[in-house]
């Protein structure tokens, strides 16, 4: 009977998981902010690609970010040049100012104390960026810079909103101007999409309504609808009542806040902290709101390189930091096959040991 009951506990829980991840992949997904990524299509076997990367990252990446788990020589190594050609690549120099040599790990050329001096924090270094963010991500990412006035460098990113630095390939890309379009959003989800923000908002005033929402046990569930904020806070208020905290414990409840803090100035306590919350858990929700997206990025002073030629640029350079941040992914998918091989004919020995030893047995 214990058996069985641990079995069906067993499967209890294991279900309970499995839903529960089922339920959870939407959300996380969601998690992600929804930015469509352009494919960046890399192959980290192209050598001649890694190369242009690796030289592109040593111009314009590492002179604020490093490649700390990286050293020159292995990507000399992996790319198939000599130890002297890679050391074209290399302008750093160590800590008694010598020019680093072809073992050494591959750090930026701004120590990390100056840094945080000069920039308020140290670059991060980059050495993982392939496999934290992936590929899609770092190529449209250094694809996404646009113009913003109101950013510290006159930049942001379609990406990585407020982005806090400049865009370092701008003299090759040149400058990008965004084209925005205004999402009418219910319920998180885009309802509609607008050019103009006068349209918009006259979508917005036609369907907004003020939602009353209850928080319960299985989340939040609209109880009202009201077409003013105030008749929607006149709501709350009514059906909202008020508990005092004394040491974190309840001594009494009131229908408003006012009554309860007259209650806490009637009875001090020498000692005590009190403390009024809400005791009814309601709050008001806009039903839709405009959210204002960057549609598109529209050149508009270009650069040294044409749209073209500069796609396959932050395609070498994306195509690199993919290959630093695990370069094992050049020889594992061999070592992969080589290894179900062994298993294989391993596999034929195994059985016919197993039909020796058993041929005796009936």
């Amino acid at each position: 009977m214990k058996v069985n009951t641990m079995k069906q506990t067993l499967i209890k829980t294991l279900s309970a998981g499995i839903m529960a991840a089922f339920i959870a992949s939407p959300v996380a997904n969601a998690a992600g902010g929804g930015v469509h990524l352009e494919p960046a299509d890399i192959d980290v076997h192209d050598k001649i690609s890694l190369l242009r990367g690796a030289k592109y990252y040593a111009n314009y990446c590492q002179g604020c970010h490093s490649l700390k788990f990286s050293r020159y020589n292995r990507v000399a190594t992996d790319t198939g040049i000599s130890d002297e050609q890679i050391q074209d690549l290399i302008f750093t120099r160590d800590e008694d100012d010598k020019p680093t040599k072809t073992g050494a790990l591959m750090t930026s050329a701004i120590p990390a104390k100056d840094a945080v001096n000069w920039f308020g924090t140290a670059p991060p270094d980059l050495s993982l960026i392939g496999r934290s963010r992936g590929a899609d991500w770092v190529y449209n990412y250094l694809k996404g810079f646009h113009t913003d006035s109101s950013r510290p460098f006159g930049v942001n990113n379609t990406i990585f909103d407020s982005v806090g630095m400049p865009n370092v390939l701008a003299d090759l890309q040149g400058d990008q101007d965004p084209v925005f379009r205004y999402d009418l959003m219910h319920n998180g989800h885009v309802a509609s999409s607008f050019t103009s923000e006068e349209a918009a908002n006259k979508a917005l005033k036609e369907k907004l309504t003020y939602n009353v929402l209850k928080l319960g046990l299985m989340g939040e569930k609209i109880v009202e609808k009201y077409p003013t904020e105030k008749e929607a806070a006149d709501y709350v208020a009514s059906k909202t009542s008020y508990k005092v905290l004394l040491n974190k414990s309840e001594v009494d409840s009131f229908a408003t806040k006012a009554e309860g803090e007259s209650y806490v100035k009637a009875n001090p306590v020498e000692g005590g902290k009190y403390k009024i919350t809400p005791k009814s858990a309601y709050s008001t929700a806009k039903s839709h709101k405009i959210a204002k997206v960057v549609d598109h990025l529209e050149l508009v002073k270009p650069g040294k390189q044409s749209p073209a030629e500069f796609d396959r640029t932050v395609h070498d350079l994306t195509n690199f930091l993919a290959y630093v941040s695990e370069p094992a992914q050049l020889h594992r998918k061999t070592y992969g096959i080589f290894t179900l091989l062994f298993l294989l004919v391993f596999f034929v020995f195994a059985y016919m040991l197993k039909k020796e030893y058993w041929k005796d047995i009936h």
